[in-house]
């Protein structure tokens, strides 16, 4: 059973939270092979568009930035332009972190903000 939804409340069952990312990133489904860009990154799984209308199940090849494997993974739901993707075996720690370093949109800031101190004045 797989926990990465697409839309709609599904009571916190993601077992990761989505990070946004604007990457274009080589992809191979069935025979055919093009760049899509990945929009959203999980170690367990991705968000992928400019790919058409996939069945689900079907599997898919992404080849992610400095990974020294191609990630396979499966469609998990998908809309005429966009698919969410499981990976058949999660991003490890280092490799998911240093995607998101390199490509996250916006996450510096929020991590800067996550690690300053808390000023706290005398009343």
């Amino acid at each position: 059973m797989s926990l990465d939804f697409h839309g709609g409340d599904f009571g916190g069952l993601r077992r990761a939270a989505r990070i946004g990312v604007e990457l274009p990133v080589r992809c191979k489904h069935g025979l055919t092979r093009s760049t899509v860009m990945l929009k959203d990154l999980t170690p367990f799984g991705a968000r992928i568009e400019g790919i058409g209308l996939q069945r689900e199940g079907e599997s898919v090849t992404l080849m992610l930035p400095g990974l020294d494997r191609a990630m396979t993974a499966f469609v998990v739901w998908s809309e005429p332009a966009t698919s969410g993707l499981e990976f058949d075996i999660p991003l490890d720690e280092g490799n998911f972190a240093r995607l998101i370093a390199d490509y996250a949109i916006g996450q510096m800031e929020r991590v800067e903000k996550e690690k300053a101190p808390v000023r706290r004045f005398a009343a």
